[in-house]
């Protein structure tokens, strides 16, 4: 395994501090058993701020892939209607479509500027009865499908799977028939969007080819 983001960079988190106190004075930076850690309370902008007790654990290699984010105040239920998963973490989005918004940098100000403060308007709304304001997708493999259907053109579990597992290999090639099945080849069809899938790493890649084998199972799973 190679060395944490703070111990390669060793001026990154005295930066990381400082920009907390600059920008989001009531964030602290924790180290928790070799992890780096963001608690504090987040106001979310608008007529009135609205307060959430988050917790943010940075990945190893902070900030090339996707933090965990978790409301630590029981707020918000752990259940999928509002889009919790069950060990607490917040789920954000399709993790493809987060990274390609983001493009590739989940550092802790472009997180909270963008994924967190969304789901957290949502929240808040949807506490008053209102809609989640920037749509929602459903939950686990069909959240998944879903944003590839608008990649690609298809939400055939066995298609996306396989298209998924190729693009963590890195082998799909311009020359393969786009799996939307329009006979046409990738590069002459849905080339942008495979363009941007390209750069999302091999883990978050691999993760959501595991949800939607669960959810392909689930569904073929007898009466």
């Amino acid at each position: 395994m190679s060395e944490p983001w703070f111990t390669r960079n060793l001026g990154a988190l005295d930066e990381l501090r400082q920009t907390l106190k600059a920008r989001f004075p009531t964030l602290h930076v924790f180290s928790d058993n070799g992890a780096v850690v963001v608690r504090g309370m987040y106001g979310v902008d608008g007529a009135s701020t609205d307060r959430y007790n988050l917790e943010i654990i940075l990945p190893h290699d902070y900030p090339h892939s996707l933090p965990q984010v978790r409301e630590v105040a029981g707020r918000i239920p752990r259940t999928q209607d509002r889009h919790v998963n069950p060990e607490g973490t917040l789920c954000l989005g399709v993790p493809e479509q987060v990274w390609i918004e983001l493009d590739g940098d989940c550092s802790v100000p472009k997180i909270l500027d963008g994924p967190i403060r969304n789901f957290l308007i949502g929240n808040g709304l949807f506490e008053v009865g209102e809609p989640w304001p920037f749509g929602e997708r459903p939950h686990g493999g069909a959240g998944v499908l879903e944003f590839y259907k608008e990649q690609l053109g298809t939400d055939d579990p066995a298609k996306v799977f396989n298209f998924i597992r190729a693009l963590a290999k890195g082998s799909v090639r311009g020359h393969w028939l786009c799996p939307c099945g329009s006979g046409r080849i990738l590069r002459k069809c849905h080339h942008t969007a495979w363009v941007a899938l390209r750069s999302v790493p091999k883990a978050v890649l691999e993760g959501s080819a595991t949800h939607i084998l669960a959810q392909y199972r689930k569904t073929e799973a007898p009466a």
